[in-house]
């Protein structure tokens, strides 16, 4: 793909634009004088900016997705006071697209990648009991899965959306859970563990494909399911693991998400499991909130309302 050239933060009144974002939201809607117009959210590293087709609305909006990699030709243009585009093309940009390609249009997660690898990385050398150790010295043998593991996002809406969002999240998951370990009389190793295990599968269920999105695997199993697939496969190479730890790191990846109706078949059934279930849970929120009002704040204090969590949120003054 070839190298962006302008991006959002640089839009202002009268720029022209010819470049490729990623799509947010869109919407067809019926305007004032009866026509038809599409409203669409796109954005890139930088942000993210309203744009309007104000013709062939109906048939420029069958071409393209939300989260799709699109081509856009327009004009910046100032709208009660805030910059927008006026659109008068926009197509998806077909194809795969590789892992690298990605920063031009997700910021790079908050704690950077290299940092966050240096915390997984230290994470797993504070690990004492050997069948663990033996477990991620499996993992570190699969490239295939670890360069997956720190480029991806956690999610493609909710949480993380950011390069690296995947790694950050486990291994914020895995440093609350250090703390907490000590009020729980938890197996600390375990829990560990499982916390930098929990989301393994997004590997598989995520894919770069015009934009992170989720892969066909993903979306017939699962990342809980694929996570227990990928943990069957690493320890397929480690001589005499035990059941019992299988089972309970098993149990841990099936039962992170608490509930059947949010896609667990178990609910946590031991404090190691329990602890990366709320942490991971409380993790997510957080970072989803702070997503949200980082690009859609209606004033300095309060945000637009959140669809997922179904409320507004609100922004403590500086003192």
């Amino acid at each position: 793909m070839p190298a962006k050239r302008i991006f959002v933060n640089e839009i202002q009144r009268d720029t022209i634009v010819n470049d490729v974002f990623m799509v947010v939201r869109k919407g067809v809607y019926l305007g004032k004088n009866n026509t038809r117009y599409m409203a669409v959210r796109l954005r890139d590293k930088t942000g993210s900016i309203e744009g309007r087709v104000w013709e062939r609305a109906d048939e420029l909006s069958s071409g393209f997705e939300r989260n799709d990699l699109v081509r856009v030709e327009g004009k910046g243009r100032v709208f009660q006071d805030a910059v927008q585009l006026n659109v008068t093309q926009i197509q998806k940009v077909e194809g795969e697209m590789i892992l690298s390609d990605m920063t031009a249009f997700y910021p790079e997660c908050e704690s950077s990648i290299q940092s966050s690898k240096e915390q997984f990385f230290a994470l797993v050398d504070q690990l004492k009991e050997p069948n663990l150790v033996s477990l991620f010295d499996a993992l570190k043998k699969r490239p295939d899965i670890l360069e997956k593991f720190f480029v991806l996002p956690a999610g493609v809406g909710i949480h993380h959306v950011s390069v690296g969002g995947l790694l950050e999240h486990s291994v914020s998951v895995a440093k609350m859970a250090k703390s907490v370990i000590p009020f729980t009389g938890a197996n600390e190793d375990i829990t560990v563990a499982g916390c930098l295990l929990h989301d393994i599968g997004k590997t598989e269920e995520l894919t770069v494909k015009g934009g992170f999105a989720y892969s066909d695997r993903g979306q017939l199993l699962g990342h809980v399911t694929l996570g227990v697939m990928i943990l069957d496969q690493l320890i397929s190479e480690i001589k005499e693991f035990p059941t019992y730890l299988n089972d309970i790191l098993q149990h841990i990846i099936i039962s992170h998400h608490g509930e059947a109706e949010w896609g667990s078949p178990k609910r946590p059934m031991c404090a190691e499991a329990l602890i990366v279930h709320y942490l991971d849970n409380l993790d997510a929120k957080i970072m989803g909130v702070k997503e949200h009002m980082r690009e859609n704040m209606e004033d300095d204090t309060w945000s637009q309302y959140h669809r997922a969590y179904e409320t507004r949120f609100y922004r403590l003054p500086e003192r």
